[in-house]
């Protein structure tokens, strides 16, 4: 089934450029098959396929239409959204990248928490909803966020440049998760956390559709998050709907 990255990290008031990273190919996981969970196969697909696929999802909308989608009562993410926050224990000058950050639902408040010392990279593979994040942060008077344009293999952010890498929402739309965590990995200080907050399609009651969006299980997920050099840090029951679970880079 077709899935695009709607969110990868976070926002701009005072706004960087956006940055391009070449693609680079990716590589099969291997591992042992001894019952326990194992990453989800990522099918390999040459840079321009996964960029139609992506355009051919969210063509013809616009963010303010998506922001209709993701912000409202009834979505649990946007309904827990101090509660998930608060998750995060960020202090003033901290350094996140908000991926996948879509129409900046998270964003602002990312920016809010680490002060004008820290910084947000709002990061997405769509230019409308970088456009709109940044506009979004200039009209709250938020000169920390910058806004980087990313694929389905790059996040666009540099070696070292961040210390947390929050992704709500958004991480069952990674096509080649395999080779988006190692970029993801890198962008990471050592001892930096990744926190990912998505859609359980386990749980009793989710409807078919979602069955079929969601692309693997929070075991799954999991699985192909810890092979990417991750360690499990922990996942609190906090929402419903949705698995949260926190990582942190292994130290190099």
């Amino acid at each position: 089934m077709n899935r695009a990255l709607v969110v990868l990290l976070a926002l701009a008031g005072c706004r960087a450029p956006t940055t391009r990273t070449p693609a680079a190919p990716d590589a099969p996981a291997t591992a042992p098959n001894d019952g326990t969970p194992q990453p989800s196969a990522a099918q390999d697909e040459r840079p321009q396929a996964v960029a139609v696929r992506i355009n051919h999802e969210y063509e013809g909308r616009t963010a303010d239409s998506w922001k209709r989608s993701f912000e409202h009562e009834g979505r649990e993410a946007y309904d827990r959204r101090a509660e998930i926050l608060a998750l995060l224990e960020l202090s003033p000058g901290t350094s996140v990248a908000d991926v996948g950050a879509g129409t900046g639902l998270f964003t602002v408040e990312l920016a809010r928490a680490v002060g004008p010392e820290g910084t947000v990279f709002a990061v997405d593979p769509q230019q409308y909803f970088l456009d709109h994040v940044a506009a979004r942060a200039e009209q709250a008077g938020l000169a920390n966020v910058r806004t980087v344009l990313a694929d389905q293999r790059k996040s666009g952010l540099a070696q070292g440049s961040i210390e947390l890498a929050f992704l709500c929402d958004s991480y069952h739309h990674l096509e080649l998760p395999r080779t988006y965590l190692a970029d993801l990995h890198a962008a990471l200080e050592d001892g930096g956390k990744l926190v990912v907050v998505d859609y359980d399609r386990t749980r009793e009651g989710t409807r078919k559709w979602m069955r079929e969006h969601i692309r693997a299980d929070p075991a799954e997920f999991r699985a192909e998050i810890e092979a990417a050099g991750f360690t499990l840090l922990g996942d609190p029951k906090l929402l419903a709907e949705n698995f949260v679970m926190i990582f942190a880079k292994a130290q190099s």
